[in-house]
């Protein structure tokens, strides 16, 4: 793992673990960090030049907690049911951004790989969601009604909800989920790598 990126990676964590217990949740939570870290990303941009060196942390600390409290209350105006499932932790997005402004993140010249790490962070939540959804519940896509608005969506029942792993929807199974997904990227890269290796030979 590279170093640098511990810090921000770690901070992520909580909220990767906690709220991707159902594929919805997981993939809003990454449409709200995308909207908070572009939120701060423009504003900090345009800001910045104009402050004094001193007060520019706590400009940054003020844009961060701005962006997702307005991303917070977006989602209340939008749907307070899929606010509320998410709790605390579109707040702890703005944390996040605080990390990466501090590690260089939001420099210039650096977008393609700022979209690689959203995506990347994106797809392992949505994986995840999609995996304690099923595996505890038996279902896809509860709770789309948050999106939606209506009162009648079903989920698509995969098996019977007494058959489902309890185990994945608690953050202890989030967490051997995690590991079980990044071994086996880990795995499907040293494969990949080894079999490019033994075709140049």
């Amino acid at each position: 793992m590279n170093k640098a990126m511990l810090l921000p990676g770690t901070l992520l964590l909580t909220p990767l673990l906690g709220a991707s217990d159902s594929l919805v949740k997981a993939v809003s939570l990454w449409l709200a960090s995308l909207l908070v870290v572009m939120l701060y990303g423009m504003s900090s941009r345009v800001l910045t030049p104009w402050l004094d060196t001193r007060l520019q942390w706590p400009a940054q600390v003020i844009l961060a907690a701005g962006s997702a409290s307005l991303v917070s209350l977006g989602l209340q105006a939008w749907s307070w049911e899929l606010q509320q499932a998410l709790d605390i932790y579109p707040a702890l997005l703005g944390v996040q951004c605080l990390a990466l402004y501090h590690l260089g993140f939001f420099r210039q010249g650096r977008l393609r790989d700022n979209v690689r790490v959203l995506t990347r962070f994106g797809a392992l939540l949505a994986c995840l969601g999609l995996l304690r959804e099923l595996l505890t519940d038996g279902t896809l896509f509860a709770h789309l009604q948050w999106w939606t608005g209506s009162t009648t969506s079903e989920p698509l029942r995969v098996f019977a909800a007494e058959s489902g792993v309890r185990l994945a929807g608690l953050i202890p199974g989030a967490f051997i989920l995690l590991g079980l997904l990044l071994a086996g990227k880990k795995a499907w890269t040293l494969r990949s790598t080894s079999h490019r290796v033994l075709q140049r030979k």
